[in-house]
Protein backbone atom coordinates (compact mmCIF):
# COMPACT_ATOMS: atom_id res chain seq x y z
CA UNK A 1 0.00 0.00 0.00
CA UNK A 2 1.26 3.30 -1.10
CA UNK A 3 -0.02 6.92 -0.92
CA UNK A 4 0.90 10.32 -2.19
CA UNK A 5 -0.60 12.69 0.66
CA UNK A 6 -0.80 16.60 -0.25
CA UNK A 7 -1.82 18.34 3.42
CA UNK A 8 -3.73 21.83 2.97
CA UNK A 9 -4.08 23.91 5.20
CA UNK A 10 -7.59 26.20 5.14
CA UNK A 11 -7.67 29.59 3.87
CA UNK A 12 -7.38 32.58 5.85
CA UNK A 13 -10.61 33.22 7.93
CA UNK A 14 -12.56 36.10 9.71
CA UNK A 15 -11.01 34.76 12.92
CA UNK A 16 -7.45 34.06 11.47
CA UNK A 17 -8.29 37.64 9.91
CA UNK A 18 -9.34 38.95 13.90
CA UNK A 19 -6.28 37.23 15.32
CA UNK A 20 -8.72 35.31 17.28
CA UNK A 21 -8.88 32.15 18.59
CA UNK A 22 -9.83 29.36 16.32
CA UNK A 23 -9.69 25.34 17.31
CA UNK A 24 -13.00 23.61 17.01
CA UNK A 25 -14.80 27.16 16.96
CA UNK A 26 -15.56 28.11 13.14
CA UNK A 27 -15.75 31.56 10.96
CA UNK A 28 -15.79 31.73 7.07
CA UNK A 29 -13.16 31.91 4.56
CA UNK A 30 -12.16 35.71 4.09
CA UNK A 31 -12.37 36.83 -0.10
CA UNK A 32 -8.41 36.85 0.69
CA UNK A 33 -8.31 33.15 2.11
CA UNK A 34 -10.60 32.08 -1.43
CA UNK A 35 -7.66 33.80 -3.52
CA UNK A 36 -5.37 32.11 -1.76
CA UNK A 37 -7.13 28.74 -2.16
CA UNK A 38 -7.76 29.69 -5.66
CA UNK A 39 -3.26 30.69 -6.09
CA UNK A 40 -2.55 27.65 -4.73
CA UNK A 41 -4.87 25.41 -6.80
CA UNK A 42 -3.23 27.14 -9.88
CA UNK A 43 0.34 26.42 -8.23
CA UNK A 44 -0.42 22.98 -8.11
CA UNK A 45 -1.73 22.60 -11.89
CA UNK A 46 1.71 24.49 -12.87
CA UNK A 47 3.97 22.38 -10.81
CA UNK A 48 2.46 18.30 -10.33
CA UNK A 49 -0.41 18.37 -13.22
CA UNK A 50 -1.78 15.13 -11.17
CA UNK A 51 -5.51 14.34 -10.49
CA UNK A 52 -6.70 13.31 -7.31
CA UNK A 53 -8.11 10.22 -6.65
CA UNK A 54 -9.54 10.75 -2.97
CA UNK A 55 -10.50 13.72 -0.73
CA UNK A 56 -10.94 14.33 2.78
CA UNK A 57 -11.41 17.04 4.67
CA UNK A 58 -12.31 17.71 9.04
CA UNK A 59 -16.18 18.17 9.35
CA UNK A 60 -15.07 22.18 10.27
CA UNK A 61 -16.85 24.38 7.70
CA UNK A 62 -13.52 26.07 6.78
CA UNK A 63 -11.67 22.91 5.49
CA UNK A 64 -14.94 21.63 3.50
CA UNK A 65 -15.10 25.15 1.45
CA UNK A 66 -11.59 25.12 1.43
CA UNK A 67 -11.57 21.39 -0.21
CA UNK A 68 -14.11 22.25 -2.57
CA UNK A 69 -12.83 25.71 -4.21
CA UNK A 70 -9.33 23.96 -4.86
CA UNK A 71 -11.30 20.98 -6.76
CA UNK A 72 -13.34 23.65 -8.35
CA UNK A 73 -10.38 25.13 -9.57
CA UNK A 74 -8.69 22.13 -10.85
CA UNK A 75 -11.56 20.84 -12.76
CA UNK A 76 -11.91 18.09 -10.25
CA UNK A 77 -15.30 19.75 -8.13
CA UNK A 78 -17.18 16.44 -8.47
CA UNK A 79 -14.97 14.38 -6.38
CA UNK A 80 -16.17 13.09 -3.23
CA UNK A 81 -14.80 14.91 -0.23
CA UNK A 82 -14.90 12.86 3.24
CA UNK A 83 -15.48 14.54 6.27
CA UNK A 84 -13.26 13.23 9.46
CA UNK A 85 -13.91 14.39 13.15
CA UNK A 86 -10.31 13.33 13.60
CA UNK A 87 -9.20 15.56 11.08
CA UNK A 88 -9.85 18.66 13.48
CA UNK A 89 -8.31 21.45 14.91
CA UNK A 90 -6.58 21.06 18.05
CA UNK A 91 -9.14 22.05 20.47
CA UNK A 92 -8.77 25.53 22.93
CA UNK A 93 -11.79 24.77 25.48
CA UNK A 94 -12.55 27.74 26.65
CA UNK A 95 -10.43 29.95 24.86
CA UNK A 96 -12.26 29.72 21.64
CA UNK A 97 -12.90 32.89 19.84
CA UNK A 98 -10.51 34.89 22.23
CA UNK A 99 -7.85 36.90 21.69
CA UNK A 100 -4.85 35.01 20.43
CA UNK A 101 -1.90 37.16 21.82
CA UNK A 102 -3.95 37.22 24.97
CA UNK A 103 -3.84 33.57 25.24
CA UNK A 104 -0.25 33.64 24.20
CA UNK A 105 0.12 35.89 26.86
CA UNK A 106 -1.27 33.97 29.61
CA UNK A 107 0.57 31.11 28.44
CA UNK A 108 4.07 32.84 28.67
CA UNK A 109 3.24 33.54 32.09
CA UNK A 110 2.16 30.34 33.08
CA UNK A 111 5.52 28.97 31.76
CA UNK A 112 7.52 31.59 33.43
CA UNK A 113 8.82 33.90 30.78
CA UNK A 114 8.68 37.60 30.63
CA UNK A 115 7.28 38.92 27.11
CA UNK A 116 5.72 36.37 24.21
CA UNK A 117 8.36 36.12 21.95
CA UNK A 118 10.63 33.95 24.21
CA UNK A 119 7.57 31.92 24.97
CA UNK A 120 6.45 31.27 21.50
CA UNK A 121 10.50 30.45 20.94
CA UNK A 122 10.88 28.24 23.74
CA UNK A 123 7.45 26.01 22.55
CA UNK A 124 8.41 26.15 19.02
CA UNK A 125 11.68 24.66 19.57
CA UNK A 126 10.61 21.85 21.90
CA UNK A 127 10.57 18.17 22.22
CA UNK A 128 6.78 18.41 23.35
CA UNK A 129 3.83 20.56 22.54
CA UNK A 130 4.12 22.39 25.54
CA UNK A 131 1.02 24.85 24.17
CA UNK A 132 -1.52 22.06 24.33
CA UNK A 133 -0.46 20.65 27.74
CA UNK A 134 -0.57 24.53 29.36
CA UNK A 135 -3.58 25.05 27.72
CA UNK A 136 -5.27 22.01 28.68
CA UNK A 137 -4.50 22.81 32.66
CA UNK A 138 -5.10 25.98 32.82
CA UNK A 139 -8.53 25.57 30.46
CA UNK A 140 -11.45 27.33 32.61
CA UNK A 141 -13.86 24.88 30.68
CA UNK A 142 -11.88 21.98 31.18
CA UNK A 143 -12.71 20.74 27.49
CA UNK A 144 -8.96 21.26 26.09
CA UNK A 145 -7.54 18.84 24.72
CA UNK A 146 -3.77 17.40 26.08
CA UNK A 147 -0.73 16.50 23.61
CA UNK A 148 -1.77 12.98 24.29
CA UNK A 149 -5.08 12.77 22.90
CA UNK A 150 -4.82 15.10 20.06
CA UNK A 151 -1.90 13.49 18.65
CA UNK A 152 -4.13 9.45 19.33
CA UNK A 153 -6.76 12.07 17.71
CA UNK A 154 -4.72 12.81 14.29
CA UNK A 155 -3.13 9.09 14.26
CA UNK A 156 -6.76 7.75 14.02
CA UNK A 157 -7.85 10.33 10.96
CA UNK A 158 -5.14 9.38 9.09
CA UNK A 159 -5.51 5.50 9.48
CA UNK A 160 -8.76 6.43 8.26
CA UNK A 161 -7.37 8.38 5.11
CA UNK A 162 -5.03 5.33 5.05
CA UNK A 163 -8.20 2.58 4.56
CA UNK A 164 -10.80 4.44 2.59
CA UNK A 165 -8.09 5.24 -0.05
CA UNK A 166 -7.17 2.86 -2.76
CA UNK A 167 -3.76 2.14 -3.91
CA UNK A 168 -0.81 3.69 -5.20
CA UNK A 169 -3.72 7.08 -5.37
CA UNK A 170 -3.14 10.90 -5.19
CA UNK A 171 -4.66 12.06 -1.78
CA UNK A 172 -6.18 15.50 -0.98
CA UNK A 173 -6.49 15.92 2.82
CA UNK A 174 -7.38 19.41 4.08
CA UNK A 175 -6.64 20.43 7.71
CA UNK A 176 -5.38 23.23 10.04
CA UNK A 177 -2.35 24.70 11.13
CA UNK A 178 -1.58 22.93 14.61
CA UNK A 179 -3.11 19.40 13.38
CA UNK A 180 -0.64 19.69 10.01
CA UNK A 181 2.44 21.05 12.37
CA UNK A 182 2.00 17.91 14.64
CA UNK A 183 1.23 15.22 12.16
CA UNK A 184 4.54 16.11 10.48
CA UNK A 185 6.37 15.88 13.95
CA UNK A 186 4.99 12.74 14.38
CA UNK A 187 6.87 11.75 11.15
CA UNK A 188 10.00 13.72 11.64
CA UNK A 189 10.31 15.97 15.13
CA UNK A 190 13.15 17.87 13.50
CA UNK A 191 11.07 18.59 10.58
CA UNK A 192 9.23 21.84 11.45
CA UNK A 193 9.04 24.19 14.64
CA UNK A 194 5.67 23.70 16.36
CA UNK A 195 4.47 26.81 14.09
CA UNK A 196 1.58 26.75 12.15
CA UNK A 197 1.99 26.43 8.47
CA UNK A 198 0.47 29.20 6.25
CA UNK A 199 -3.10 29.30 5.44
CA UNK A 200 -3.94 27.06 2.00
CA UNK A 201 -0.31 25.75 2.07
CA UNK A 202 0.61 22.63 1.03
CA UNK A 203 2.80 20.01 2.60
CA UNK A 204 3.55 16.67 0.50
CA UNK A 205 4.08 13.49 2.55
CA UNK A 206 3.85 10.22 1.34
CA UNK A 207 2.89 6.36 2.90
CA UNK A 208 4.20 2.65 2.51
CA UNK A 209 2.62 0.41 4.34
CA UNK A 210 6.41 -1.08 4.54
CA UNK A 211 8.58 1.53 4.89
CA UNK A 212 5.86 4.24 6.79
CA UNK A 213 5.91 7.68 6.60
CA UNK A 214 8.00 10.53 4.66
CA UNK A 215 8.00 13.87 4.30
CA UNK A 216 9.04 15.30 0.89
CA UNK A 217 7.79 19.30 1.46
CA UNK A 218 6.48 21.22 3.81
CA UNK A 219 4.22 24.37 3.46
CA UNK A 220 4.56 24.98 -0.39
Amino acid sequence: MRLHIYLMRHGQTEFNRQGLVQGWADSPLTEEGKAGIVQSAQYFAQHYAQRFDAAFCSTLARTQATAQLFLDTLQQGDLPIQALDDLREYRFGGFERQSSLQLQQRLAQENGFDNVDDWLYAYRHGKTHRLAETVSRIDPARQAENEQDFIARLQRGMDAVIDASPNNAHVLVVSHGMAITALLKCIDPESTAYRSVPNASLSRISYDSAAGWRIHSIGE
